[in-house]
């Protein structure tokens, strides 16, 4: 084995983590928005197998060193701290970087009564269960040793010294990946904490440490002139993106200048109204978001793949010429909207100006306001994109059929009983769990009735720490259209998790289903075939013959 050549050998680790030696995970037809489970560094379940290799000897160890340091994750923690800056010390092993994942928790906040008050307060009316898992099972003191920890990185700018010494290091670095993460009894505390009005308790927020995060990262890679060229978050919080906008954070425009991936899913709405999905259509928070993008967008024209949603199940009514201010981006191949209520004119336009480089159109969740057609919008792209390789529509529809949907969520969705209540929706996160030592859960076969709960010392790293899994887990938990398995978009074909076909469903004939548009919905059958219209051909790659 020692005589074998370096790539024969690479050949035979990339069989236990295909692209191993390739930093970025952002392949453009990869779909960003498919996986309602938790993301993690997508290099955690061979990196044993790549340490125990190390330990071999000295070539073995060189040669699995850019598999396992490729993709690294930071967590907030000491510990964590301490691990980043010794490996920022061995120039030998932080070249081999390419993506840096910030696993950063809810930052904790001292409320007005202190910890033993929290304890033994019995106006709280905790449950015996609430009450084990936070005061007794496992750590009994988490939440004070938790605040301290926290307060001791951030004194002294510490965290901050140590992100600046690891992203100089980190030479060949290539993507910065910022997701939320947290554990059982975090979650149980942000529940107790979002069920009352006024918490004068030890409290976990999200935007603060969002913020607290994003300003550290573009100090950390303005100062140290960073070649990353990826930035990825599905937790991102607006107030944070904003800390990135060149007046307020000078330095930062080099970091848009460079960047040609952007993926964010944004939320608007503050940390204590998360259970809350009335009033889902964001109205008088325009000139915040726009003045949001307008700070940092037109900087970013290398841009060769955008990927820009808001919550799930939570479309904003926020017109594209306020966000994009009519930016072209020369070099745009991949566009993808999210979570949004628009007019059909604003989707052509847009894909209009970037009919020469566009080559990949993914829209999720964008809803047509009243009085335009979907029909116009596929015209349109087919006949003006002439590039155009692959389009995902998913979960496409009108804004009549959301607001439809929704006044029966609302009417319908009040039938938990006093039990459930009162146990703080300890069980709405079960489908965004993973554990350390687990394999994922498939959102197929998801259900609350069969995913034991998360243990204190399990983690959830959220995707988007606001998830709706109202019509989400509904379509999973059947396994129709909309479900995902595995890393699969619509299956468990490669195929389809690339380009966003139910392949498992191609040779169905759509021959007896009413495909044309009614200005109403949009049915799952209309979706598939406009896709493949527009693209001219299957997932398979056999001519489409259908017509419009």
């Amino acid at each position: 084995m020692e005589t074998l050549p370096a790539e024969v050998f690479n050949e035979l680790l990339d069989q236990l983590e295909p692209r191993g030696r390739e930093g970025s995970s952002t392949n453009p037809r990869r779909n960003p928005w498919a996986l309602p489970q938790p993301y993690r560094p997508d290099h955690i379940d061979s990196r044993q197998h790549f340490a125990s290799l190390r330990l071999v000897c000295k070539r073995f160890s060189e040669l699995a060193a850019p598999y396992l340091f490729r993709s690294i994750g930071l967590r907030f923690n000491t510990k964590s701290f301490q691990r980043l800056e010794k490996l920022a010390e061995n120039e030998k092993l932080s070249r081999h970087v390419k993506k840096f994942v910030y696993l950063m928790p809810y930052l904790y906040e001292e409320g007005i009564k202190d910890f033993e008050a929290f304890r033994s307060d019995q106006d709280l009316g905790l449950s015996n269960k609430i009450r084990q898992i936070m005061f007794e099972e496992r750590e009994p003191y988490y939440y004070p040793s938790v605040l301290k920890e926290q307060q001791d990185l951030m004194r002294d700018q510490y965290d901050l010294k140590v992100l600046k010494k690891a992203l100089k290091a980190f030479t060949t670095l290539q993507e910065i990946q910022l997701l939320a993460i947290m554990v059982h009894k975090d979650i149980v505390l942000r529940n107790l904490a979002s069920s009352f009005d006024n918490w004068e308790f030890t409290d976990c927020k999200w935007i603060p440490a969002c913020q607290h995060a994003v300003e550290t990262l573009a100090l950390a890679v303005a100062t140290t002139n960073s070649p990353v060229s990826a930035l990825c978050s599905p937790t991102m919080s607006p107030q944070s993106l904003i800390l990135l906008s060149p007046k307020l954070r000078p330095g930062s425009d080099q970091l848009w200048k460079q960047l040609s991936y952007l993926e964010v899913t944004c939320d608007e709405r503050p940390d204590r109204s998360y259970l809350d999905t009335s009033g889902t259509i964001l109205l008088g928070h325009n000139d915040a978001v726009a003045k949001m993008f307008q700070g940092f967008l037109h900087l970013a024209l290398n841009l060769t793949t955008l990927y820009i949603r808001f919550t799930p199940g939570m479309p904003v009514r926020l017109p594209l010429k306020d966000a994009f201010h009519k930016i072209t981006w020369p070099k745009l191949r991949v566009l993808g909207i999210g979570s949004w209520m628009l007019h059909a004119d604003e989707l052509i336009q847009i894909v209009r100006r970037h009919k020469n480089t566009l080559q990949g159109l993914r829209l999720s969740e964008v809803y047509l306001l009243n009085g335009d057609m979907w029909r116009d919008v596929v015209v349109a792209v087919k006949q003006d994109i002439p590039r155009i390789e692959w389009v995902g529509l998913h979960d496409i529809s009108y804004e009549r059929e959301y607001v439809r949907k929704q006044a029966y969520i609302e009417t319908y969705s009040d039938t938990s009983s006093d039990a459930e209540d009162e146990e703080y929706g300890l069980d709405m996160d079960r489908l965004s769990y993973r554990s350390r030592d687990s394999i994922s859960i498939s959102s197929t076969t998801a259900s609350h009735d069969h995913i034991p709960a998360p243990d204190d010392d399990q983690e959830v790293v959220y995707g988007n720490v606001f998830m709706n899994l109202g019509s989400s887990h509904a379509a999973a938990a059947g396994g129709g259209p909309g479900s995902v398995s595995g890393s699969s978009i619509h299956g468990n074909s490669s195929l389809g998790a690339l380009i966003g076909y139910n392949v498992a469903d191609m040779d169905e004939s759509e021959e007896e289903v009413d495909l044309e548009d009614n200005g109403r919905t949009v049915s799952q059958a209309q979706r598939r075939h406009w896709e493949r219209w527009i693209v001219g051909k299957t997932p398979m790659g056999t001519p489409y013959i259908n017509t419009l």
